[in-house]
């Protein structure tokens, strides 16, 4: 594959992207943009307390978040898990080099049990929840991504190395 000069790392809320982000971003040398964090430090709120205002309003954050980044070079660019579910950043993404950190909902789940700060999940029903987001969404992962890394049983510096051979870089 051709070397890039900029990365988006999407998948499953709890499939590695902001902890692969930084360590990538290490290795290279390269700029580290977390979407998430960004909102929260633009707007001095958590990620659940910008949901209270409806998802709606927080994807056309995180749409307007994503744009602010799209020029800039030799970044790696973690993804709100949820952002392929708005239409534009969807059709955004769509032109960008999108790796898809792939984890089975298992190792998701188990990841996440104790993990209060994800507010669709924020649920009674939390692995039913779950399953139905991920459905929703692997499908759109899939189409996006020009690249797959199978996070279940890897290290984030496992994960490093092979984005970094995906995209030419030793």
């Amino acid at each position: 594959m051709e070397n890039t000069n900029q990365i988006y790392l999407i998948g499953m809320m709890g499939s590695g992207k902001s902890s692969t982000a930084k360590a990538l971003s290490l290795s290279l040398g390269w700029n580290f943009i977390d979407i998430d964090n960004e909102l929260t430090k633009s707007f001095d709120m958590s990620i659940n307390e910008l949901f209270l205002r409806g998802e709606e309003n927080f994807r056309k954050l995180e749409f307007a978040e994503l744009q602010k980044h799209i020029l800039k070079e030799n970044t790696i660019i973690a993804v709100g898990a949820g952002a392929v579910s708005c239409k534009d950043s969807y059709e955004l993404l769509s032109s960008k080099h999108c790796i898809y950190l792939k984890t089975s909902k298992n190792i998701l789940l188990d990841r996440l049990k104790d993990d209060y700060s994800r507010p669709l999940l924020n649920v009674q029903n939390k692995d039913e929840v779950f399953e139905e987001i991920m459905l929703k969404r692997e499908q759109k992962y899939e189409a996006l991504c020009k690249s797959k890394v199978i996070t279940d049983n890897q290290t984030i510096q496992d994960n490093c190395y092979q984005i970094m051979e995906i995209i030419n870089v030793q």
